[in-house]
Order: structure tokens, then sequence, then C-alpha cells
């Protein structure tokens, strides 16, 4: 191949590839709609599982807590001078 051919080649294959009109590309509105609806659930998706596992880790943290103030209140009402106040 010469230097004129290897050019008209990759001329060729340049205009087809890109859109010469100077307007950017738009895809037909059909793609569009699919997108959004595509958005739209990987959204809800995402937003349950923020909840779901928030929730599983506020239930989980109460678990733990509850036995400590329990603990805590059982010890008060053991010994209510232990607490710091004064009795005067």
């Amino acid at each position: 191949m010469n230097a004129s051919q290897v050019g008209a080649v990759a001329k060729a294959a340049w205009l087809s590839c890109c859109n010469q009109s100077g307007l950017p590309f738009r895809p037909p509105e059909g793609t569009r709609m699919v997108q959004a609806v595509v958005l739209g659930v990987l959204s809800l998706l995402v937003l349950c599982g923020i909840l779901f596992l928030g929730g599983g880790l506020l239930l989980r943290a109460q678990g733990l807590i509850a036995p400590l103030a329990r603990e805590r209140q059982a010890s008060h009402e053991a010994e209510p001078g232990a607490c710091g106040g004064n009795d005067s």
C-alpha cells in the first residue's frame, strides 16, 4: 500500500465511525426510557439495601445495649447512694 491508499483507508474508516453533521449524537428515545427505568430500579434497590442494612445494624446495637442497661439499672437499685448523689 502506498501513502495515498493508507490515507484513503484511514479517511474512510474515520468517516464511517464519526458523526459528520456537527450535531451531537442523540440515541433513540426508546433507549432513554429504558435507561430511566433501569436507573429508577437500581436506585430503589440501593435505598432498600441501605434501609435493611441500617435497620439490622440498629437492631443489633439495641440488642447489645439492652443487657448493659439492665445491668446498670440493677446496680442502681442495689446501691442507691453509690451513684454520687448527696443524701444530706
